[in-house]
């Protein structure tokens, strides 16, 4: 007599040799799968950060234009972790396009621009009038000298909101250091050059001393709430606080902003998409291992009734299945989470191999690889929750089947016959492939195996598409690779271009698309008036007026996620526009009148009427030429149609090409500079440059994020050909049946491959279909809007292929084996 019937859990894991070996390895390949995205989604999150720091800073937010005691309050403030400080020393101009602006960073506030102080050749300044360069600007001048020489410029400096005049000089500087280029720049037309700390106080008078104060919050929660305490008690102006947005949104810190680069709207489609990749991979892990052994349950659903006969109760038959689930656990569990563990560092170290430390702000290849390992380091809450969701979902699976088992009748459960057969009246027709119909009713003759088992392979599916799309989000550039609008910019301030030079520019093969502005800006005269416009209401003091032209491309990038279909198209018809408001100018404690124009009023420039559809304020979108910066006034924006009755001026100042796919860049570079030597005057700025840099800050987390989802999508490979595997081996006494009757070897593989077929197709067409949706959902991640995106035709081809593959290789291999055993052994099988 057995001591404890518990014991017949090991014997009959012992006996069942093979189906116990085939639910550990779902148990395995499950906890894999989430050790290593537990592991990985840490390193990706904290290069993500690191790129976000090499693009904007290590910076929450910067107070702009602070005095003195503004600043020492705000170091004094104990909410803050960090607070470092710079003084702007003025900007001179390089080109049309580009500016270049010298910073003077106090204490250690340089640390935390690492894109701006890469040293090429030399050192940093030390001292006060001495001054390190990037390359380019050094070719802009024409610079043709050595570290240790002299270099003279020629600077103005300007202060916000018009609070004293503008203060030119020339200073003579010591190179001590040559920086590497940072093309990030070229995208807002400025250039940062470093001096010594001092030179500030030597060349500047006290008037125009202020600092630009750069901060991080102790507590990220509370972030928001921080900045609105101190622009409030130091009576900040809302423009003057400027949000370090891409670092906001990689470190998930909740912002709510009127600054110009405020994007925040409330809802976090980022933490979204999160849970929602998290959740379709902890949930195909789980059900991979709930379909084995619900089927393997199932079919040992004899020997439950068999217990039972013999005087088994429901709580031992209970007890028995948690026991062998808690022992396969148990094994599978901790090498799963070693061997994910292995797996996702491997991955790690193999990608490191092809990673330029330098994009992610460390010197060398050792201190990359401590930088993963701190941040990939085995955190014991994942594990738990990883072991968890295994453990529950195998608890999950065989918990119904045994308490279906305990509900049965003995003589039921030990005959089999526990299904109900309804015999419906169908019409004869006839059978083109036996095989193929065969395969098809054997996945009708038990509908819920067949329902989980294609369900099991629907996540797999849907998981290795939707990460596909979630690489895109971890991008921290992607806002700053949609900030300026075409490849190139072609200036002409002077004479401008004809007509003729656009339609030139467009009719060039490379070219898709140009984007054209015009621009005329007015002063007023000693008696307040305008001269050389006519306008239908009075500007306050100091005031200038401004007629912008857009063409419809560039109508369609300024205004086109604005506006609806009807006021774009009233817009590009001339009859209506778009009036940006001017900042109001503080003065003394108090502030200037100013102008302000509302939408839906109309206004009057040159006897022509216009319906104003929108107002602009704040610097956000300001439309000038080349890198003029900021004039303030009141600006009309209307179409290029009419800009010449209002101007009488029918010239273009600025054309922004986007070129195709695939263009020859250096041919079209060719043709730019001949374009740009028929109009004299005329500059350009290719921003291939700019491009590249955001791309290869973004390639190498590219790299591990497809590292993880090639090792995933093994991984679901392997649980396809597992679960398949496991639905064949168990029915080895239905396959000598068939064989017994007169079914070939032949047949019984096409039948058997059918069902693979159907199992892989079905479960890629709903696969693909749920892939796509959370495509859909994880791309709102980025555009803060749930809309339809473009179908990602190529991952949900890949997957298709896989899974079928996989369930047609899942099906030969079993099928080979057993197609070799007598009929009579495979009727007997135990298994």
């Amino acid at each position: 007599m057995m001591k404890s019937f518990r014991a017949l859990a090991i014997k009959e894991l012992l006996a069942q040799k093979v189906t116990s070996i085939l639910i550990l390895i779902a148990v395995v390949l499950s906890t894999m799968m989430t050790t290593i995205v537990g592991q990985s989604l840490g390193v990706l999150t904290a290069m993500r950060e690191q790129q976000a720091i090499a693009l904007g800073g290590n910076r929450y937010a910067t107070f702009l234009q602070m005095n003195t005691n503004q600043l020492r309050a705000i170091q004094q403030d104990e909410r803050l972790s960090y607070v470092g400080a710079s003084v702007h020393l003025g900007s001179m101009e390089l080109t049309s396009s580009l500016n270049l602006g010298l910073t003077e960073y106090q204490g250690d506030n340089a640390s935390i621009y690492p894109s701006n102080i890469k040293i090429k050749e030399g050192k940093l300044p030390q001292a006060p009038m001495e001054i390190a360069l990037p390359e380019d600007v050094l070719q802009y001048l024409g610079f043709d000298g050595n570290i240790g020489d002299k270099i003279s410029l020629s600077l103005k400096k300007s202060l916000r909101h018009n609070i004293a005049d503008s203060y030119s000089y020339t200073a003579e500087f010591v190179l001590t250091g040559i920086l590497e280029n940072n093309y990030l720049g070229y995208v807002s037309g400025a250039i940062t050059g470093i001096v010594g700390e001092g030179t500030a106080m030597q060349l500047l008078p006290k008037s125009h001393i202020y600092y630009n104060v750069d901060i991080r919050t102790a507590d990220k929660r509370t972030f928001q709430s921080i900045v609105d305490d101190i622009n409030k008690k130091l009576q900040i102006h809302e423009l003057d606080t400027s949000y370090n947005v891409v670092y906001l949104n990689a470190m998930g810190i909740p912002y709510t902003a009127n600054s110009e680069d405020a994007n925040d709207t409330g809802f976090s489609f980022m933490a979204v998409a999160g849970i929602l990749v998290a959740s379709l991979i902890l949930l195909a892990a789980g059900l991979v291992i709930y379909n084995i052994l619900k089927i393997s349950v199932s079919k040992r659903m004899k020997g439950y009734g068999t217990l039972r006969a013999i005087g088994g109760e429901k709580g031992q038959l209970y007890q028995i299945v948690v026991i062998e689930v808690i022992l396969l656990c148990a094994v599978g569990i901790p090498v799963g989470m070693l061997l994910g563990s292995l797996s996702a560092s491997g991955i790690l170290a193999a990608a490191t191999g092809l990673i330029s430390p330098e994009l992610f702000l460390v010197q060398n290849t050792a201190e990359l690889q401590a930088l993963i390992a701190e941040n990939s380091s085995l955190k014991v809450i994942s594990l738990i929750i990883s072991g968890v969701i295994t453990l529950g979902f195998a608890m999950f699976a065989a918990l119904p089947a045994a308490r279906s088992a305990a509900k049965v009748s003995p003589i039921m459960a030990m005959s089999g016959m526990n299904l109900k057969i309804h015999r419906r009246k169908r019409r004869t027709k006839k059978i083109r492939n036996f095989e193929a119909y065969y395969a098809r009713l054997n996945l009708k003759r038990n509908k819920g195996r067949t329902a989980i088992t294609v369900l099991s392979l629907i996540m797999s599916i849907t998981v290795f598409i939707a990460l596909q799309g979630f690489t895109t989000i971890l991008n921290a550039a992607s806002d700053l690779q949609e900030s300026h609008l075409g490849d190139y910019q072609i200036t002409n301030e002077t004479v401008g271009f004809s007509v003729d030079s656009l339609k030139k520019l467009q009719e060039n093969e490379a070219v898709q698309s140009v984007a054209a502005i015009q621009f005329s800006l007015y002063e007023q005269n000693e008696a307040g008036r305008l001269d050389g416009i006519d306008i239908g209401f009075t500007l306050k003091p100091g005031e200038t007026f401004q007629v912008v032209g857009l063409n419809d491309e560039y109508w369609d990038y300024f205004m086109g996620s604005e506006m609806s279909a009807d006021q774009l198209e009233q817009l590009k018809s001339g009859n209506a526009c778009v009036v940006r408001n001017p900042i109001p100018v503080s003065y003394g404690d108090g502030q200037l009148e100013f102008t302000s124009v509302e939408a839906g009023s109309t206004i009057r420039v040159e006897r022509t009427d216009l319906k104003v559809l929108k107002t602009l304020d704040g610097y956000d979108g300001y439309l000038g030429i080349g890198n003029g910066g900021f004039t303030n006034g009141v600006q009309v924006i209307v179409d290029d149609s009419i800009y010449k009755q209002l101007t009488g001026k029918n010239t273009y100042s600025e054309f922004l090409p986007t070129l195709n796919e695939d263009v020859d860049r250096e041919t079209f570079d060719t043709f730019v500079e001949n374009f740009c030597e028929q109009t004299p005057g005329t500059t350009f700025l290719s921003y291939e440059k700019t491009d590249r840099q955001l791309q290869e800050s973004f390639a190498q987390i590219q790299m591990l994020a497809w590292g993880l989802i090639l090792f995933v999508g093994l991984i679901g490979i392997l649980n396809i050909i597992n679960t398949v595997y496991t639905n064949i081996h168990t029915r080895v006494t239905e396959i000598g049946m068939q064989r017994a009757i007169g079914m070939s070897a032949a047949s019984l593989y096409k039948t058997f491959l059918w069902e693979g077929a159907y199992y892989g197709i079905i479960a890629s067409v709903i696969g693909s279909i749920l892939g796509y949706v959370c495509t859909i959902f994880i791309e709102a991640a980025t555009s803060d809007t749930i809309q339809f995106v473009a179908i990602p035709v190529l991952p949900i081809l890949e997957a298709m292929l896989l899974a079928v593959g996989a369930c047609l290789l899942a099906t030969a291999i079993p099928l080979g084996k057993i197609s070799k055993m007598s009929i009579v052994d495979s009727i007997e099988t135990v298994e």
